[in-house]
């Protein structure tokens, strides 16, 4: 059965998405994987065992209390609702607590608009499909990303801050974050498609990396000006995952040194910048 879902279709729903390209050049080359634009979906009929894995979502679901009307991840799970099709999505480790060591059965606590409205679309897209659901609550993907965003990353704030000679910061600076290579989370992704798995999983390192340590790998500190500015009501904290489980489904675990290695990389496109 694990041989046939992955010679059926994986469709990538999204546009323009830095995590949809990488995960689509990295599948293509063993997978039948096709990209579609959320606009495309309610005139696609998918088959029995099609995997779908959602990428996109409206701006409003950012910035807007949570609506029914804006959840695209819902509207798919209804469309395949009578199918044996599996439905991946991308929620985010900001539904938690943050804090260190965080595991799947960590307390839930949205700390913002977009991470609220992550639990009400997972908790609606259980009640539509059930058990042909993987939920992947997902840390800070890092990588080169160069296209525009709804909602900047770390990576990306940090290259539109190299060309602007400015990198501004708040107090994020100096808190420790999991940091999770772009090559790994591919990497992950397909090895959870192939055993099948269904629930909810945390991806990340499962490392604790001080951003201030991080940005001092891949950029030259001393030709760029680093600008902190200090927030009063700020709520974040310290935030890494536990990865016990996700190792003990994949068997595939991140060393630090994997991830010093991969900062070198990461400073190599960098440099190329202007």
């Amino acid at each position: 059965m694990l041989k046939q879902n992955l010679k059926k279709r994986i469709f990538l729903i999204g546009h323009k998405s830095f995590l949809q390209e990488n995960l689509y050049k990295y599948l293509k080359k063993k997978y039948n994987v096709k990209k579609l634009r959320f606009k495309q979906v309610n005139k696609f009929k998918f088959g029995n065992y099609d995997t779908i894995i959602n990428f996109s979502n409206s701006k409003s679901f950012f910035l807007k209390k949570y609506n029914t009307n804006l959840d695209r991840n819902l509207k798919i799970a209804k469309q395949i609702k009578k199918t044996n099709s599996n439905l991946v999505i991308i929620s985010s480790r900001q539904v938690y607590k943050p804090q260190i060591d965080i595991t799947e059965k960590s307390k839930i606590n949205p700390v913002n608009i977009y991470s609220k409205n992550c639990i009400m679309s997972e908790k609606n897209c259980i009640k539509i499909i059930k058990n042909n659901l993987l939920i992947l609550r997902v840390s800070n993907v890092i990588g080169f990303e160069i296209g525009k965003k709804k909602r900047p990353s770390l990576t990306s704030t940090i290259i539109n801050g190299i060309k602007k000679k400015k990198i501004i910061f708040d107090n994020n600076y100096y808190l420790y974050k999991d940091l999770l290579p772009i090559n790994y989370f591919c990497i992950y992704i397909e090895k959870l498609l192939k055993l099948n798995i269904k629930g909810i999983v945390n991806l990340g390192s499962g490392i604790p990396i001080k951003i201030n340590f991080f940005l001092n790998k891949i950029i030259d500190t001393k030709k760029i000006k680093i600008e902190i500015n200090l927030k009063k009501n700020f709520t974040d904290n310290d935030f890494c995952f536990n990865t016990g489980y996700l190792y003990k489904l994949t068997k595939i675990k991140i060393k630090k040194k994997n991830l010093l290695d991969y900062f070198k990389k990461l400073n190599k496109y960098l440099k190329k910048i202007r």
